[in-house]
């Protein structure tokens, strides 16, 4: 991680140049801001050039270490066309800066922020707490002096930019972990206990309240999400389990709806970014109309009416007919907020904001973009820079600065709810590869060595679910309890290489084995009876008894091994609710002496309850000839 602009420091001065706003009309009045710092005392000439033409010089005292701001009349060229001023500190070269000058836009793009706020459900089975990021993100004081939580913070800026427009993703798992704050308090691992009626309980309501006002005045509009932050591309297209994510994206949609108030999210954030072409038809289904996948690895790649990355797409399952639309982010400018974030002090950071708005301008002047599309996460650019707190200040100078680019013409700030309004889809796309925003899912599988022995065990508490499920003939309250842990489980976020979590993701896994495992221990073979003579390759019954203490019947599958080749596959059969039922089975065995017999229950290529005998196997005489 680094800056945009690196920091300009020579001889203990710090120094930059920025303008009032990036872009300017033929001739207009603006200011230069020179942002100066010096260590000690010090008599300071600067002067400003425009190319080879001195702009503005005079000199400046620091009688001790401080910082100082002057403020300089400035007029813009009258030509079009991009610009820039260089600033020197006692003749050193210090700083340029650029602007651009233009007549404006016949349609004025729009900008589309879109902020993911997530955290993974971070409670265990029994409603403790092991990580506290959903709510000290709110209360904290990671941005001190300029605000608490980023979480706070962001709507903070939504109260102060009132031209600001933006979509934000409130995870279901997140929103999920308010309200249980709110509710009922929070208990952590660690047994601190934080009750309802503190301060901290009621600054999440607070926020979280901002929120909602937002969506009600229709400043932001809000994505709902999968409950967990489970990478669904991945699930749907490896695992094969397009009902888990189906059946997550369903509940993240209701608690979105609880907790908002009714609020009927039509988008949905993919997590991860992480798509493959399945999950066209489990959005349509659930009546999500919009995403937002990558650039880089989604568009690039993608097949179709391809024209510009600046605007929706309909994305059609060809198969089914079914569609979502789908807005690209621009990954390079997304990654400039996401990771060029580190400053050093307060001068740095505005002059930073102004790149960075320079940059999308520019971006705006050069693409005439429909709608440009800016995605990252909400919190995590914020509290991962080296100086957290200066993020926060560089925020609030960037939304002046766009401020100042909307009273221009030269863009104006959308939720993508209002995109979607403005911006009819025009081309459709076929085919998107299934992938995420890194272009790949080392990340989560493959770059930590233990990752795959879990994935291994969690697709095991999978298929064991839907065993049950089959066996029983549908989901029931045991299955559901099984399906919410793995949610838990499969949750991205305890996968990711350098925050790897495996005991959380063990102890979602050990309750959804355990729920299903409670099951099927009801279920054994008491016995299995072999007749007394067995003779090599020759057809014999055994008798195989089977307890089933549950209160339902069963439907699975009877095999045994070894097998001669016409006995090999397994025989479907009805195991009575609360009680034993027998059957026979024919059997070949090919050896001579003694060997052991396997006779498992199976559903679904899952061995359910097995047991393994023993028989005496003796030769065959053929009969004596005549």
């Amino acid at each position: 991680m680094s800056s945009l602009v690196p920091p300009r420091l020579l001889d203990g001065l710090e120094g930059y140049i920025v303008l009032n706003k990036p872009v300017f009309k033929p001739g207009e009045e603006g200011k230069i801001h020179l942002l100066l710092k010096a260590v000690g005392a010090k008599n300071v000439h600067y002067a400003v050039f425009s190319g080879n033409i001195k702009v503005s010089e005079g000199a400046v005292t620091f009688s001790d270490s401080q910082v100082k701001i002057e403020i300089i009349p400035f007029t813009a060229d009258e030509k079009p066309g991009e610009y820039s001023l260089e600033l020197r500190l006692n003749d050193a070269p210090f700083d340029t800066v650029k602007y651009i000058v233009t007549e404006g836009f016949h349609r004025t793009p729009l900008l589309a922020f879109v902020w993911h706020h997530h955290q993974a459900p971070n409670y265990l089975p029994n409603k403790i707490f092991h990580s506290p990021w959903a709510f000290i993100y709110v209360y904290g004081e990671q941005l001190k002096p300029y605000g608490r939580g980023p979480y706070h913070y962001h709507v903070e800026m939504l109260q102060k930019h009132k031209d600001y427009k933006a979509t934000y993703n409130l995870s279901p798992s997140l929103l999920q972990q308010w309200e249980m704050a709110i509710e009922e308090g929070i208990l952590f691992q660690s047994g601190e206990k934080i009750e309802k009626n503190d301060e901290r309980i009621k600054l999440i309501q607070e926020t979280l309240n901002h929120y909602k006002q937002s969506v009600r005045a229709g400043q932001i509009d809000v994505l709902t999400s999968i409950y967990a932050h489970t990478i669904a591309g991945f699930i749907s297209n490896v695992f094969n389990a397009q009902d888990i994510v189906a059946e997550e994206l369903k509940h993240g949609a209701e608690v979105t709806k609880r907790v908002l108030d009714g609020y009927e999210a039509l988008g949905a954030w993919t997590p991860e970014m992480s798509f493959s072409m399945d999950l066209v038809d489990v959005y349509y289904d659930n009546r999500i109309e919009y995403t937002v996948l990558d650039d880089r690895c989604h568009f690039y790649p993608a097949e179709g009416e391809k024209n510009s990355k600046y605007e929706p797409y309909l994305l059609l399952n060809s198969s089914t007919g079914k569609h979502i639309t789908v807005f690209f982010r621009d990954h390079e400018l997304s990654d400039i907020l996401g990771f060029k974030n580190n400053f050093e002090d307060e001068i740095h950071a505005w002059r930073n904001a102004y790149e960075a708005s320079f940059v999308i301008a520019r971006r705006m002047l050069i693409e005439r973009p429909r709608v440009l599309t800016l995605a990252l996460d909400g919190e995590n650019w914020m509290v991962f820079a080296k100086n957290p707190p200066l993020t926060a200040y560089f925020f609030d100078k960037l939304l002046l600065y766009l401020e100042s680019l909307y009273d221009s013409g030269v863009l104006k700030m959308v939720s993508l709810k209002e995109a979607m309004e403005n911006v009819p889809v025009r081309r459709i796309l076929t085919k998107i590869p299934p992938t995420t925003w890194l272009c790949t899912y080392r990340k989560w599988r493959g770059q930590h060595s233990d990752q795959e022995k879990y994935w291994v065990r969690a697709r095991e508490a999978y298929l064991q679910i839907k065993a049950y499920e089959s066996a029983v003939g549908g989901r029931d309250e045991y299955s559901t309890g099984a399906r919410w842990a793995l949610w838990h489980a499969l949750d991205s976020d305890y996968w990711w290489a350098e925050f790897w979590m495996p005991k959380v993701i063990e102890t979602w896994v050990n309750e959804a084995t355990k729920i299903v495992g409670s099951r099927f221990s009801q279920i054994n073979i008491r016995q299995v009876i072999i007749p007394p003579q067995v003779y090599e390759n020759i057809e014999f019954e055994a008798m195989v008894e089977v307890e089933n203490n549950l209160e339902k019947q069963l439907k699975l599958e009877l095999m045994a091994l070894p097998c001669a080749e016409e006995f090999c596959k397994s025989r479907e059969v009805l195991v009575k609710a609360r009680g034993v039922t027998g059957f026979n089975i024919k059997m070949k065995l090919p050896h001579v002496g003694k060997q052991p017999i396997f006779v498992g229950l199976l559903k679904n290529n899952v061995v359910i309850t097995s047991r393994i005998v023993e028989a005496e196997v003796k030769p065959f005489l053929p009969p004596s000839p005549s």
